[in-house]
């Protein structure tokens, strides 16, 4: 368990405002029946990700701590918005090799806190949940929107494995939210995974301009959204600046 020490931070730019009348309310939804399987991947002008160097790239972001800032600033939304704060004495991240924590991670946990009121300490939600996101960029080209992986693994059109579902989609994941950050321009997004999930099953994403990422004998599928669609299908969604 890691005790982080609260920073000054200046008064957020962000956009939101459902989350905690969300967190806790959903409808289940048919399944989504459509597959994302695709015979040869149309590449045009988009190159290849480098899947190895982007996980690595995000290992080492997280252990040298740089999602902290990002912490504090939610925590700093938070409580401005809400009246609540992140409880530090609970926040827990998940990191290691032994089959519980590998466990964890496979079921989109990264990371967990109690959110608690501000003022009384009584706890708002116990042991929120979250899946950490870092989206680098490798190259001149700058994205500024929301990148949704809708198959992990597609191993072509010639191939008899069943391709597995992304992290947006994917129906094993129990994390409570997605902590989407972009260190290159300082923003990051925190995503209610059901409202997420939820979107895709009613097809209200499109997913024709897909981006595909090779790594040996599969590909990983995701599709970008930007920023006003998906407030306007995952409400709850906060967006925001940080130091």
């Amino acid at each position: 368990m890691q005790t982080l020490r609260m920073s000054e931070t200046r008064r957020p730019s962000l956009t939101g405002g459902s989350f905690f009348v969300i967190i806790s309310v959903y409808k289940i939804m048919p399944p989504m029946t459509g597959s994302y399987k695709v015979r040869r991947p149309y590449l045009k002008n988009h190159p290849l990700h480098n899947f190895h160097k982007s996980a690595h790239d995000e290992k080492t972001f997280i252990e040298s701590g740089k999602h902290f800032p990002v912490i504090h600033q939610l925590n700093s939304i938070f409580d401005e918005k809400w009246g609540y704060s992140i409880d530090y004495d609970t926040l827990t991240e998940y990191y290691g090799d032994d089959d519980a924590t590998i466990a964890k991670n496979k079921s989109g946990i990264d990371c967990s806190f109690n959110i608690v009121n501000s003022e009384t300490r009584k706890i708002k939600k116990e042991n929120f949940t979250l899946d950490w996101k870092i989206r680098f960029f490798h190259t001149s080209a700058v994205y500024d929107d929301f990148l949704a992986e809708i198959v992990s693994q597609d191993f072509g059109h010639y191939s008899s494995k069943i391709p597995v579902p992304g992290w947006a989609v994917c129906k094993h994941k129990v994390n409570d939210a997605i902590l989407y950050i972009i260190p290159g321009m300082n923003k990051a997004a925190l995503v209610v995974r059901k409202e997420l999930k939820e979107g895709f099953e009613r097809r209200r994403f499109s997913d024709r301009n897909r981006k595909y990422a090779k790594k040996g004998r599969y590909t990983t599928i995701s599709v970008p959204i930007s920023w006003e669609r998906l407030i306007k299908v995952c409400p709850s969604t906060i967006i925001f600046n940080y130091e």
